[in-house]
């Protein structure tokens, strides 16, 4: 009768989603542990999905179970979902793996040979990538899903009884429709860059950007397209000026600078644009990258402001030195400042 319950959910998958009543167990054996025949009312839960050879999987290994140490009334279970080779060896193997692991793996693990609760947990979520981990409520509904290296906070809220679980169904479904707006510009992008025609990859990301002004990625991303393949300077420009004054990281401001005061046809160049874009990325790096710096020194050189731009190109050739920069770009850095220093006299 489980069997066949099982088998009827599995036959049509519900999107699954935070805020979505956890799917039954259904794994084949018990590794490590003493086995949990279904997800009880009145328990936490973490339900992780990882295999032996992801990596990432093996990294995560101590930092769970600190976790379940940290949390002993939530029950940790990590589902191997996802073996590869020989069906018949992958328990063995398995096994063999868990054993060498000892007390670092602190935690109930299980297997799923025939990978169905990998369809019922994360193909119905919608989660490509390994390790996964699902937070389960007392009450049995999912309340986090995500990378187990970022739960630390939201493990910590549930086990309290302090997590706001409305603000978590609409954090969720804000990065669903994220992720199936980033699918949807991807599969623009493929057919633009074919007919080299970006009015429909733009009309959408002035739709996605209309729906979220602060995206920063959205609008970097607009920047790009109109700074390049699209051919549309001016508008880059208009684009690069919403985004000055944003939450932007020193090297997205040192792009900024860069496209716009090289990239770009020069008759199109907004210097004063270029200036205020660099001078933000290199206080944001506190003048300790080198390449922040040879854009910087690029820009001051194209104002005509040629004593700052071999003041800031010789820094940046002199920090590249001393932190070893690969030897090729540093090259190029001495190039430019040679370039520079010979050229003072006239604009480059």
């Amino acid at each position: 009768m489980i069997t066949t319950l099982i088998a009827l959910v599995l036959a049509v998958p519900a999107t699954l989603t935070v805020g979505s009543k956890a799917p039954p167990l259904a794994v084949d054996a018990w590794v490590k542990g003493e086995p949990v025949k279904e997800l009880q009312s009145g328990t936490s839960y973490v339900v992780e999905f990882w295999a032996t050879w992801c990596g990432p999987c093996i990294k995560g290994i101590p930092h769970l179970t600190a976790m379940q140490k940290e949390f002993p009334a939530v029950q940790f279970i990590s589902v191997a979902a996802s073996e590869r080779g020989q069906k018949d060896t992958q328990l063995d193997k398995l096994k063999t793996f868990v054993t060498s692991k000892g007390d670092a793996m602190g935690y109930r693990v299980a297997y799923d040979s025939d990978r169905d609760m990998g369809k019922s947990w994360m193909e119905a979520a919608e989660q490509g990538g390994i390790p996964c981990a699902f937070i389960v409520g007392k009450d049995g509904v999912i309340q986090w899903i995500g990378h187990p290296m970022e739960m630390d906070k939201p493990l910590a809220a549930v086990a309290a009884g302090t997590w706001d679980l409305s603000k978590a169904k609409e954090a969720a479904a804000a990065q669903a429709k994220s992720e199936e707006a980033s699918k949807e510009l991807s599969k623009l992008r493929r057919s633009a860059q074919k007919s080299n025609d970006y009015t429909a990859l733009l009309a959408k990301l002035n739709d996605v950007i209309k729906s979220d002004p602060t995206d920063t990625q959205m609008l970097m991303t607009k920047f790009q397209i109109l700074a390049g393949p699209a051919k549309q300077p001016q508008e880059a420009i208009a684009v690069g000026k919403q985004l000055l004054p944003m939450d932007l990281t020193a090297m997205e401001f040192n792009q900024l600078a860069w496209v716009s005061a090289t990239e770009m046809p020069e008759k199109s160049r907004d210097l004063d644009f270029s200036l205020a874009a660099a001078q933000k990325a290199v206080a944001l790096s506190k003048s300790a990258d080198p390449a922040i710096l040879d854009t910087l020194a690029r820009v001051y050189w194209d104002r005509d402001a040629k004593d700052k731009a071999l003041a800031t190109q010789q820094q940046a050739v002199d920090l590249g030195a001393k932190d070893d920069m690969d030897s090729d770009t540093l090259d190029e850095m001495k190039e430019t400042l040679e370039k520079y220093k010979s050229n003072a006299g006239a604009k480059n």
